[in-house]
């Protein structure tokens, strides 16, 4: 352990009532309120890339713990850390040690420079092992004596007033010794850059977590409902990518925004696992409320770019975001209240969500849709670029879209019962290898106003058309009529009309 008398600090304050006083200052003033600590002087790290200052780590975190918070400036350097250690008759054979954990403070706040990462060691190991040898196994197994977790690099539970930033945190998960699965799929174990759960007030901001076994960054709010305060927590350019199973995940809690971010590449390094979506909304005991994310991105995950599909979430805006799914889709939403504006859809996604209240339904607002490939040739096409999934999407809405089918149709939808509402979009088809006669569009049960069907075939003599069923046409507010630009896509069969479509039901 480090001498006390060699820390230094600016105020100490003892007692839980002055604690809870220091709760109610303002930032600044709550960190003159608590000691401030340097993770080399203070605590002899090495930041070489080679020493292991786990130990560094855990005597800061218990530094912090014993006055309740503090303020930890780690400087430029490679931080090597995580660490295993093995107890004869001790399950599971290598046990992690903590890296950096705390519990209960009422302020912390981490903050690095230019050049500052940590890194977890090369050699650890990850998944499941045989717990009398140590050898790893094959198979998939959810017996805990198996699992070996590689370690948390920053873990607060229960926090309060919480700033996390300037940090690059480097999962190192190519150098992970990989036992076999563990969980429902793949090695569902914490192997996490940054993992906080219970906690309030809480910004992380110019974080890089990269190559993390598990995930990049978790936060959430076990056991929270949807009539308990919020749970402030603020994210600003985050880049969370090659990570094992998400960029993000979103366990619960109210009151998400994340601003200038990025959740990309997951489960494109040495380690997947399911969802590998880019960012991950579900809850677990608890639900997700008011989340917000602002210009952020979701590229190139082996899973979703965007995964809603458990738990008590949903109920978040996405907007000015760019989702491009290459492998799968772009978006998989089943869960109510998520809104989505000014944002870009690369490769298929799904309708959304579907209810009788229309305040529930999924709501697309001014978003481009297209099968466009990203820089490495790859876009996910499952022969539309928006369907039905699971849900039946019911009063799902599209107001002010762009569709741009270049190898795939545009819409499937296929319940009757379902209406998707279209308002003021444009279908632009550019699938000239259908065969001749064939649909270019199925909206089946939908409700279009002042639509515009058009095309870019080139020259040709086929002949498409959009395949109705049970759709009611209406004119906008100003009398702009739905139209089929044709001559190429027709409205109803290969042979049918062109130009503005009267209102009415069809099909």
């Amino acid at each position: 352990m480090a001498d006390p008398r060699r820390l230094r600090r600016r105020t100490v304050l003892a007692g839980g009532a002055a604690l809870a006083v220091a709760t109610q200052l303002p930032q600044a003033a709550a960190a003159a309120a608590y000691p401030t600590f340097d993770l080399k002087a203070d605590f002899g790290a090495a930041g070489n890339g080679s020493t292991n200052d786990t130990t560094a780590f855990q005597q800061a975190a218990a530094a912090i713990q014993a006055a309740g918070g503090g303020t930890l400036t780690i400087p430029a350097g490679v931080y090597v850390v995580g660490r295993q250690t093995h107890t004869s008759g001790v399950t599971p054979y290598w046990v992690m040690q903590p890296i950096f954990a705390l519990s209960g403070v009422r302020f912390l706040h981490v903050k690095g420079v230019a050049g500052t990462v940590i890194r977890l060691a090369a050699g650890l190991r990850y998944g499941s092992f045989d717990p009398a040898t140590g050898a790893p196994l094959a198979g998939i197994t959810t017996n805990p004596a198996y699992g070996v977790e590689a370690g948390r690099m920053i873990e607060v539970l229960d926090g309060t007033d919480l700033t996390i930033e300037n940090l690059e945190l480097d999962g190192n998960n190519d150098q992970l010794v990989l036992g076999g699965e563990f969980g429902d799929t793949g090695r569902q174990l914490k192997a996490t850059g940054i993992r906080l759960l219970g906690c309030s007030n809480v910004r992380i901001t110019d974080v890089h977590a990269h190559h993390h076994g598990l995930d990049g960054v978790t936060v959430g709010q076990p056991g929270h409902t949807a009539a308990d305060p919020a749970t402030p927590h603020t994210i600003t350019r985050l880049r969370s990518e090659y990570n094992g199973r998400q960029g993000l995940s979103w366990t619960g809690g109210r009151g998400l925004t994340c601003t200038d971010s990025s959740f990309n590449h997951t489960g494109r390094a040495a380690v997947q696992s399911a969802p590998s979506a880019g960012l991950d909304i579900e809850a677990e005991n608890s639900v997700c409320r008011d989340g917000l994310f602002t210009g952020c991105e979701f590229v190139n995950n082996a899973g979703e770019g965007l995964n809603v599909t458990h738990g008590d979430g949903g109920y978040t805006r996405f907007e000015g975001c760019t989702f491009w799914g290459t492998t799968e889709r772009s978006v998989l939403v089943t869960k109510p209240g998520v809104v989505f504006k000014w944002s870009n859809v690369y490769g298929a996604c799904t309708v959304g969500y579907g209810s009788a209240d229309a305040a529930l339904a999924t709501v697309w607002a001014d978003c481009h849709f297209e099968d466009r490939p990203w820089t490495n040739g790859q876009v996910f096409r499952n022969g539309y670029l928006v369907t039905d999934h699971e849900n039946d999407g019911h009063n799902a809405r599209f107001a002010d879209c762009t569709f741009v089918a270049r190898e795939v149709r545009s819409i499937w939808a296929s319940v009757l019962t379902a209406q998707k509402h279209f308002v003021r979009c444009t279908f632009d088809h550019r699938h000239a290898t259908l065969a001749d006669g064939s649909y270019q569009s199925h909206p089946w049960g939908s409700r279009l106003v002042a639509c515009t069907f058009t095309e870019a075939m080139g020259t040709t003599s086929r002949r498409w058309y959009l395949h109705l069923n049970d759709i009611v046409v209406e004119n906008d507010t100003d009398g702009t009529p739905t139209t089929v630009t044709g001559p190429a896509v027709r409205w109803g069969n290969p042979a049918g009309p062109v130009g503005p479509i009267a209102e009415g039901t069809y099909g």
